[in-house]
């Protein structure tokens, strides 16, 4: 499973939102955008390495294979974005 995380860690790809909170976006293996797994939101304040998961609709089924394959990591707190309880997250260290 080791070499499954670290092929699909490769696959995402981080920048910055307008705000400076961190986005997140996945790859599919031929380098083209396949989602983006991150929300902004102004009036929430996070740590430079933390982003709020969308893992709701499109994102629900790919969502689950990150946080169960460890790539991404739940803090245990939550932001409500609309009508739906949003995660705050981490991307996994490669250790």
């Amino acid at each position: 499973m080791m070499q499954n995380q670290i092929e699909i860690k490769r696959n995402l790809k981080n920048n910055r939102y307008l705000n400076g909170q961190l986005a997140v976006f996945i790859r599919d293996i031929s380098g083209e955008p396949l989602a983006e797994l991150s929300i902004m939101d102004d009036s929430v304040e996070l740590d430079w390495d933390e982003f709020i998961l969308k893992d709701y609709s499109e994102n629900e089924e790919l969502v689950n294979h990150l946080i169960n394959s460890k790539v991404i990591n739940s803090i245990n707190r939550f932001v409500l974005i609309g009508s739906h309880l949003c995660p705050i997250c981490q991307i996994a260290s490669e250790s």
